[in-house]
């Protein structure tokens, strides 16, 4: 007993001690430090060249502009919930970014309850009467379908069972689609669709995942109501940002075309999903060179690919077996210890006014904190 109990106090000694959290106010919402990010994770303290600013471990890195929503990490681009801010001469980032992005992407293999991926749901966009975006070179619910169908057939080689929304030229409303992928278990949802441009132009991948509640939606700054609606997507935020990471690295590296970052939304055919899942979009159907590279066979059998090199990367790394190195934009823990504990009170800061309840951010980062200490105790 006494030989135990001096290893426990040796280890006790040994191992790091959780990190301090100093929470700021700022706009009744909870902020941390870059300093404090990098202390949680291991990294070098921020480096600052006027505006921009760049934290580096191994085989991480975070860069990014004060006042900006726009991150790379490990050179993908995100768009956060929040704008980056200063305040003290120290540069500031939400507490919602924190545990809704930073956290899944670094330390995929933390989050709680993500299932083993034995089957993937392929969604074909539009389809029937609705074309979706037409180019010069042909219409987006061809393209979108042809994708799927290379991707069926390399997934199911690779051991995946595949389920598609359709497989012929049908339209099927979007409720219908999340209401079928929500049918199986063990699976992820990837829906595929290309973009389009008001003006003719434009290029470049984006993939999308579910705005997490209580954040503005695709690129708008003002919150509305319908932003603080509770959808079934909700319950999968920590697996839907770890599997458009592992997609859209994959998309981006594959394909070459420009990085237009991963980007938060609240459309149909994500947010009633009960399983991970994202839209992706491979392009643009009226832009060049998007438009001539889309009708061309060899590019929609490189997207199916990188489809499938996305599949594997987030499988295994939410099982911690992080088989991939550079150019993955996929870190693994650099800390089991500890977890980020988000939710204190900023020193000498302003209780946020009551609306009958905690706010919905406050809600958002105790719930991903709960999930975050239980997946801890495991290890």
């Amino acid at each position: 007993m006494r030989l135990v109990l001096t290893i426990l106090l040796l280890l006790a000694w040994v191992l790091p001690a959780p990190a301090a959290w100093n929470i700021v106010m700022r706009d009744n919402r909870r902020y941390v430090s870059l300093e404090d990010v990098a202390t949680f994770y291991k990294m070098s303290q921020p480096v600052s060249e006027g505006q921009k600013f760049r934290l580096t471990g191994a085989g991480t890195s975070i860069l990014g502009t004060e006042n900006g929503r726009d991150v790379l990490i490990n050179g993908v681009k995100y768009v956060l919930c929040f704008p980056i801010l200063t305040q003290g001469g120290r540069t500031l980032i939400s507490a919602m970014d924190v545990v809704k992005i930073i956290e899944p992407i670094l330390r995929p293999q933390k989050i709680k309850n993500a299932a083993a991926v034995r089957t993937v749901i392929l969604d074909a966009g539009h389809g029937g009467h609705d074309s979706g975006a037409r180019g010069p070179l042909g219409a987006e619910k061809d393209a979108a379908l042809d994708v799927v169908l290379r991707a069926k057939k390399l997934l199911q080689e690779n051991g995946y069972q595949v389920r598609c929304t359709r497989l012929i030229d049908t339209f099927i409303p979007l409720e219908n689609r999340a209401g079928f992928a929500n049918k199986h278990t063990n699976a992820i949802f990837v829906a595929v669709h290309f973009n389009k441009s008001n003006t003719g132009g434009g290029t470049g991948l984006e993939t999308y995942c579910l705005a997490p509640r209580g954040v503005p939606s695709m690129d708008e700054e003002n919150l509305r109501y319908s932003d603080f609606v509770q959808y079934p997507g909700h319950a999968r935020d920590p697996e839907n940002v770890a599997l458009a990471t592992c997609v859209h690295a994959s998309l981006v590296r594959t394909l070459g075309l420009t990085d237009r970052g991963i980007k938060r939304a609240r459309f149909v055919v994500i947010k009633n999903l009960k399983l991970p899942g994202i839209l992706v979009e491979g392009g643009f159907m009226s832009g060049a060179p998007d438009s001539r590279l889309i009708a061309t066979p060899s590019y929609r059998q490189k997207m199916a690919q990188a489809i499938l090199d996305g599949v594997n990367r987030y499988k295994t790394a939410v099982t911690g077996q992080m088989l991939y190195q550079k150019p993955s934009a996929v870190a693994s823990a650099t800390d089991p210890t500890t977890v980020p504990n988000l939710d204190g009170k900023a020193a000498g800061s302003p209780t946020p006014s009551p609306v009958g309840a905690k706010t919905d951010d406050q809600n958002a980062v105790a719930q991903v904190k709960e999930a975050l200490e239980n997946a801890a105790k495991g290890n």
